[in-house]
């Protein structure tokens, strides 16, 4: 094999692994995103009141998400987020659940994309209805 033929064989070697890795790097973000949905009934399921351990006994412990259009919690509280699973993306909802002194003080259903859409769209209309 010449000197071409190695180099090559070599910038092979070197595109299949960064392709492996970026493959495994993936499914490892896909997976953690996957660990921290629930559905409708589990956040359906969290009462004001009960502590912060319990749910995350029972829900597991959230991501790092954080809606970038999230409501201001209410005050004194820190809120956890979770992605709703089994729905489509455009479907899909945030639930915010929010502690004071480790125990739920309040939840939230966020919007979904699509509920987001709609309510533009019809600010949208409403404005231009309003122009003389």
């Amino acid at each position: 094999m010449g000197v071409v033929g190695k180099i090559l064989l070599g910038i092979l070697g070197v595109v299949v692994l960064a392709g492996v890795g970026l493959w495994f790097g993936i499914r490892h973000v896909a997976s953690d995103i996957g660990s921290h949905m629930i559905t409708s009934a589990q956040f359906e399921g969290v009462h004001v009141g009960e502590t912060q351990d319990a749910v995350h006994d029972r829900l597991g412990k959230p991501g790092g998400l954080q809606p970038d259009d999230k409501p201001t919690p209410p005050a004194g509280t820190t809120c956890d987020y979770y992605l709703q699973k089994n729905v489509s993306l455009e479907k899909k909802q945030t639930f915010q659940i929010c502690y004071r002194d480790g125990k739920v003080a309040a939840t939230e259903v966020l919007p979904s994309a699509e509920e987001e859409a709609a309510r533009d769209k019809d600010k949208g209309k409403s404005s231009a209805s309003a122009k003389p």
